[in-house]
């Protein structure tokens, strides 16, 4: 049987190396915060110039052009991050091709980050209990003037300003801006024979509902150069798994392999995934 020495010994030394891994874990902490620019940069998120220990290797960003944070969004390109949320686990993002108050003179590419990689990246466009972080800016050519349900938003004059960048296609000579949220489909528009969808945009600007007929050209630019929000929610979670709020308002990691076997949220938010 253990003396009562032995066990005092046992206890000072576990008191020790409790001590010290808990100093040497918050001086790891510190070392691993950096800034770029006015971001401060800190776990989940690493540079590229991080040591090793610190951060998670799928939030890699990069600091360059004169402290300019920067995400490259694997096949999607270059953005610019003009903030990121500690506490409701959102990052910002500007395509860089709106950099310096400018519309780019070119069509952006289709975004389509709902799909890619939906499980296995830890950016995705829905946050907790499921909801859009996120609206769709489209501007469409039509030969004459369309009608759309009320729930879409759109500003009733030409925005001579942005669409004049883009090109016209035939006769057509209306142009509407329209936003609708990411989980209405493009059938809803019912768009008539002849109408164009020339580009498309994501935005994360705060709308109020009944504010649709509001909607002026200085608002539709500021939307754009908002930019759009992701939630990275699930770097919380190791690869290969998912992060969600259960019943208890209590954050979980699931396996994606075993999501289909979960609550009816999860089905419903799968079955629009893949319809």
């Amino acid at each position: 049987m253990p003396s009562f020495a032995t066990v005092n010994l046992a206890v000072v030394v576990f008191l020790l190396i409790f001590q010290y891994k808990k100093v040497y874990g918050d001086e790891q902490q510190e070392s691993c915060s950096q800034r770029c620019g006015v971001h401060n940069i800190t776990h989940p998120f690493r540079l590229k110039n991080s040591p090793k220990h610190c951060g998670d290797k799928r939030c890699i960003l990069s600091c360059e052009d004169n402290n300019q944070l920067v995400l490259y969004f694997e096949s999607f390109g270059k953005y610019y991050v003009q903030s990121i949320n500690y506490n409701n686990f959102t990052i910002r993002l500007l395509d860089f091709n709106y950099s310096n108050d400018s519309v780019p003179s070119h069509p952006l590419r289709s975004y389509s980050f709902t799909y890619h990689n939906t499980l296995t990246s830890p950016y995705q466009v829905y946050g907790d209990y499921y909801k859009s972080l996120v609206k769709l800016i489209l501007y469409v050519n039509c030969p004459n003037h369309v009608q759309y349900s009320s729930d879409i938003y759109f500003p009733t004059a030409t925005c001579t300003n942005v669409s004049d960048s883009y090109p016209q296609h035939g006769n057509s000579s209306y142009v509407n801006s329209i936003i609708f949220g990411y989980d209405k489909s493009l059938s809803r528009l019912g768009l008539e024979d002849g109408c164009r969808i020339e580009f498309m945009y994501l935005t994360s600007w705060d709308l109020q509902d009944g504010n649709n007929n509001n909607i002026s050209c200085t608002d539709i630019r500021r939307m754009m150069l908002y930019g759009f929000e992701l939630s990275w929610a699930n770097s919380l979670c190791k690869d290969g798994w998912f992060s969600y709020i259960d019943e208890n308002n209590q954050r979980r990691c699931i396996h994606y392999g075993n999501l289909f076997q979960t609550s009816q949220p999860f089905s419903i938010f799968f079955n629009w995934l893949v319809n």
